[in-house]
């Protein structure tokens, strides 16, 4: 086929951000794209520090669409806020399915999503991009 600029990328069908806290949280950017490629960059309390990209073998890419898909994106509301201070917010958009959200998460949610940030980040480090 033609070659195309760098530009064209394949449309991002999750990302997760984190903000930093207080304490020792991650704080990351993960992306997937829906040609499998994952982008990381690991910025702060993360074993995989820095930028990082790989394309996902498909046992993966459904393996991590899995831990997305555990959280129904449609039933989601786009903020999730606790009285509680110094926590990190997690930025999280889903873009699939015709689903299109955003959903920023302070302190408590969904459980669906309580755990997913963490799950992800372990997935990533543990799975793709293991040293």
């Amino acid at each position: 086929g033609s070659k195309t600029m760098g530009s064209e990328k394949a449309e991002v069908i999750f990302s997760v951000s984190t903000t930093p806290c207080f304490g020792n949280c991650p704080v990351y950017e993960l992306s997937l794209y829906g040609d499998k490629l994952l982008t990381f960059e690991g910025k702060q309390n993360t074993n995989l520090e820095g930028k990082h990209e790989k394309r996902l073998s498909d046992e993966q890419f459904e393996a991590l669409l899995g831990i997305i898909e555990a959280a129904d994106w449609s039933q989601l509301k786009s903020s999730y806020t606790s009285n509680m201070t110094d926590l990190p917010t997690q930025n999280f958009s889903y873009t699939r399915n015709g689903i299109s959200k955003q959903v920023s998460k302070y302190g408590s949610g969904p459980k669906e999503l309580n755990s997913m940030s963490d799950t992800i980040l372990k997935f990533a480090e543990e799975q793709v991009f293991k040293q």
